[in-house]
């Protein structure tokens, strides 16, 4: 096809009505224009639910993309009516199954030793579930992560433990404040909503304070104190005990418990490590020129693979997909420099 445009505008909603059945006659006729088509489709799914970016951006970004695809530079004409600047979104709604089980665990003291029960809940990668705790606390679960409490949790000081990420909404009990603790992090809060990702895998845990205040403090390290601001992102070194702060979006942060995944100029090792939990599949990267990419884009209910044919566009690598259709096996995906 001869004139790009057309593409566009049917794939933006902008083609006349009349000159629709031309122009998908045109792309059903060539094999190009059916990978030109499929290309700028993706592209456009996932820039026109990317709220977060300006027209000027998503024009920019999109055409970008169209000179990835045709290998020409071209001049972004004035085609996308602000009627169709976004595509409507539709909500997903995931329904999960969360594994709780009771753990039985002994505290041995001098004096009586003491039985407590611990209660978890459990999400496999792929998954994201919601919790409700004994206090009316509200817990949202992302991807491959652990929450437990103890039975006592109501009776003393409210106490969880948190491996993986997890995104809390503290119900306010004055004289009873909730504390967090993830590897020797604590977080102590006594209402409000933050964000704390502590995958066993990474070297480092994140906090990022939505509402309220939240102090951290360290299991063995005394003097080690910090009290977070609205907005503030705290990220915690667990090898040399150092803190890093700087500011975050958190909605954007946290999306996930939404069903949606933000990025936004993030690192394609971050982006690798988010989707393997986020899709529970296997992911390789062949070569680290890989991670040299940088990514933007809006995840909320795509396939993982209109997700790496997205990416093999932006990011000039390619990425070969892998069905792997025996029971329990995971799909695979392999990511190389073009």
């Amino acid at each position: 096809m001869e004139n790009f445009e057309d593409i566009v505008k049917l794939v933006t909603g902008n083609l006349p009505r009349e000159e629709k059945k031309k122009v998908i006659e045109e792309i059903n006729a060539q094999k190009r224009d059916k990978e030109i088509f499929k290309k700028v489709k993706i592209s456009w799914a996932f820039l026109s639910s990317t709220k977060k970016m300006n027209d000027y951006e998503i024009e920019n970004a999109f055409l970008k993309i169209q000179n990835k695809i045709t290998g020409k530079k071209r001049r972004l004409y004035p085609i996308l009516n602000p009627v169709f600047k976004y595509a409507a979104i539709i909500v997903f709604l995931i329904s999960l199954t969360t594994i709780y089980y009771t753990n039985k665990q002994q505290f041995n003291r001098t004096d009586n030793p003491k039985e407590l029960l611990y209660t978890s809940f459990i999400t496999e990668n792929g998954q994201r579930s919601k919790v409700v705790l004994p206090d009316s606390s509200i817990v949202w679960l992302n991807s491959g992560t652990t929450l437990s409490y103890p039975s006592n949790f109501s009776e003393q000081n409210r106490e969880v433990s948190l491996n993986g990420q997890a995104f809390f909404q503290v119900y306010h009990k004055e004289n009873n404040p909730f504390s967090v603790q993830a590897n020797d992090l604590i977080v102590k809060v006594l209402g409000t909503k933050f964000d704390v990702d502590a995958y066993p895998e990474n070297d480092k845990i994140a906090v990022v304070l939505e509402s309220g205040k939240v102090e951290l403090a360290h299991e063995n390290i005394e003097s080690f104190s910090y009290t977070m601001q609205p907005g503030e992102k705290a990220m915690f070194n667990i090898a040399d005990k150092a803190l890093t702060l700087n500011f975050a979006d958190p909605t954007i942060y946290s999306s996930w418990k939404d069903g949606k995944l933000i990025f936004r100029n993030e690192s394609m090792k971050n982006v690798v490590e988010k989707l393997k939990r986020w899709y529970n599949v296997d992911i390789e990267v062949a070569n680290e020129e890989v991670y040299g990419s940088i990514f933007s884009g809006t995840i909320q209910n795509e396939s993982y693979e209109e997700i790496f044919r997205y990416i093999e566009i932006v990011c000039d690598v390619d990425c070969k997909l892998i069905h792997n259709y025996e029971e329990e096996a995971k799909p695979e995906i392999i990511i190389s420099k073009k």
